[in-house]
């Protein structure tokens, strides 16, 4: 009793934290697979989800249960369950070297393949020296998160530097970023930003790092390729092959990327073996830090991490385009054994 009251409860607290709107949105989105099914019942199924298997109102939809058995809803891995894992496992201490950029950038100093410059602590010359080398730079909030607060400066239309650093001071976007150059055949999949691979590691307590999950990001339209920012995924195999076609956040189907033409299931993504040693050698640097889902970029010649991310999000494949009816939670637990 006392476990369902908790599960209760907890369905009402994310019922309030999201709007209705946004509720309805989710269920007219997992309507599409079943169109027969009435709207009503979608909703109800829903809640039920988020009590019995502490999924979330969005990822009902994004990962079609509508369409699955309860076997089926039972293998796949959850934003709150991954949640309760990195507050679990990861440090609270060490947390602050990947919520912020430039503390990430000062601990990972040979990793991150690009230059990079704290407006705060620099002066005009110095902000007018960096974009002189570079041409093109990204302002970022350093605590940003998704893709959020981020511009773009041209060193042809900065005429003044001392306004310039002014500007991404007081609009919290002190951290000047170069453009990485990507590797030709990820700038072929999408040549609009930098697409990376968020690639989800673990180190057991015998300092064995599991790889859970391989996710290939993919901009569209825009200079980033966050899910959350109009980007598209899909999931690689261990030899890093698309498995399947990319979906969005609303939950449109590419099987290739509308700008390039590029077919995407089958895409084989460049110097994988070199991503996946990358990203656990990444994982040993914090040891306090073991549950991280890195975000890695590939350039010409090798991979360089862009961020990691102690709440790792959740990434799978989606049943009714891939066929595939099983999630990831039984390698998570097979790896984290909880």
């Amino acid at each position: 009793m006392r476990w369902f009251t908790a599960k209760v409860r907890y369905v009402l607290e994310r019922a309030t934290r999201i709007s209705p709107t946004r509720i309805l949105g989710f269920a007219r989105q997992a309507q599409r697979i079943t169109p027969r099914t009435p709207l009503p019942f979608i909703i109800v199924d829903m809640f039920f989800c988020v009590v019995r298997y502490q999924t979330t109102f969005e990822h009902y939809a994004q990962w079609d249960y509508r369409i699955l058995k309860g076997r089926e809803r039972r293998t796949f891995m959850t934003e709150p369950i991954s949640a309760m894992l990195s507050r679990r496992l990861n440090s609270q201490a060490k947390r602050a070297i990947f919520d912020d950029k430039i503390r990430f950038a000062q601990h990972f100093p040979d990793d991150i393949g690009r230059d990079w410059l704290d407006a705060r602590s620099a002066n005009a010359d110095q902000v007018s020296a960096f974009l002189a080398r570079h041409g093109r730079v990204l302002a970022k909030d350093p605590g940003g998160v998704g893709g959020d607060g981020i511009s773009v400066y041209d060193a042809e239309t900065c005429a003044d530097p001392k306004a310039l650093r002014a500007e991404v001071i007081a609009d919290g976007k002190p951290l000047l970023e170069e453009f990485l150059q990507q590797h030709e055949e990820m700038s072929r999949l999408y040549p609009g930003s930098v697409n990376t691979l968020r690639i989800v590691t673990y180190r057991d307590p015998s300092d064995e790092v599991h790889v859970l999950a391989r996710v290939l990001k993919i901009g569209n339209g825009g200079f980033i390729d966050n899910y959350s920012g109009g980007g598209m995924y899909t999931m690689v195999d261990e030899s890093g092959r698309a498995l399947h076609a990319a979906y969005d956040g609303a939950g449109t189907v590419f099987d290739r990327h509308p700008s390039s033409g590029v077919h995407i299931e089958g895409f084989q993504v460049p110097l994988f073996d070199d991503v996946i040693a990358f990203a656990k050698d990444l994982a040993t640097r914090v040891p306090e830090m073991p549950y991280i889902g890195w975000d890695i970029a590939i350039t010409p010649t090798r991979p360089v991490v862009i961020e990691g991310n102690h709440n790792t999000g959740v990434f799978q494949s989606r049943p009714a385009v891939t066929g595939t009816r099983e999630g990831l939670l039984p390698v998570y637990r097979a790896a984290m054994d909880f």
